[in-house]
């Protein structure tokens, strides 16, 4: 089957696959307005009590990597969405002194981890908030990010909070456009089946960026370069495949 049937296919059985009904963008309508208030798309802010030293470095640490501002300037700046326990953003970071790494975690445990991983082993081209990117809409420019990933995002399983989803061709054609330059892609890893196809759905949805998949490698296999995520090991170890999709943006 060619990759052009296979894609069709996605988008004729995706109804029927994961029982998609059209939804509102309730969620993420209100982007350049963010005192309204936006359904959340993340679980737990904080899990495990923080022990002193956790305690320490979230006081005396956390401001010096703390996003500000994003001003505008000549550096690659790449942005990782839900940077989780941070062992992508500061293993990229770390091979990549050129590039700019900005994260955002709501989840302070991880944001603790990166400190940690900081503490060992500083960085300077590495920034990260606990706040929802989805309320920072205004404060970042146009086409500031070259690269942009979203690696396992919750995939809010259930029906009833499909609503949660983070990702859908609002986000991608109403956020994610405006603050990616012209050809820049966005990187999405999963290992959730259900969430794979809403994916893929969404994609072929947008009408800002493209799918740049040629073959069955080209989403079944990880660059050689690749970092693991926690979640991505978890996922190996219990047997479960991940996919790797790439998106760009067309040329506006």
């Amino acid at each position: 089957m060619s990759l052009k049937n296979s894609k069709q296919n996605i988008e004729e059985n995706i109804q029927q696959k994961i029982n998609i009904t059209p939804l509102a963008n309730n969620h993420h309508k209100n982007f350049d307005n963010p005192e309204n208030k936006l359904i959340r798309s993340f679980g737990r802010i904080k899990s495990r009590k923080l022990s002193d030293h956790k305690n320490f470095l979230l006081k005396n640490n956390f401001s010096q990597y703390q996003i500000t501002n994003f001003s505008p300037n000549n550096s690659t700046n790449h942005l990782e969405i839900g940077c989780g326990f941070g062992d992508f953003i500061f293993n990229k970071a770390q091979q990549n002194p050129h590039i700019n790494y900005y994260g955002f975690e709501p989840h302070i445990n991880g944001i603790v981890h990166l400190l940690g991983m900081l503490d060992e082993k500083p960085l300077n081209n590495i920034f990260f908030t606990n706040q929802d990117i989805r309320l920072l809409n205004n404060n970042i420019p146009d086409g500031f990010f070259e690269q942009i990933y979203i690696l396992f995002p919750d995939p809010w399983p259930k029906s009833k909070h499909y609503k949660r989803r983070l990702i859908t061709t609002d986000f991608f054609d109403n956020f994610l456009a405006r603050i990616l330059k012209n050809h820049g892609k966005i990187i999405i890893a999963t290992d959730h089946d259900d969430y794979k196809t809403w994916i893929l759905h969404h994609i072929l949805r947008s009408q800002k960026f493209t799918w740049l998949a040629t073959d069955k490698n080209s989403w079944q296999n990880f660059p050689t370069d690749w970092v693991e995520t926690k979640y991505q090991k978890k996922a190996i170890t219990e047997g479960r495949t991940s996919v790797y999709i790439e998106i760009q943006k067309n040329y506006a």
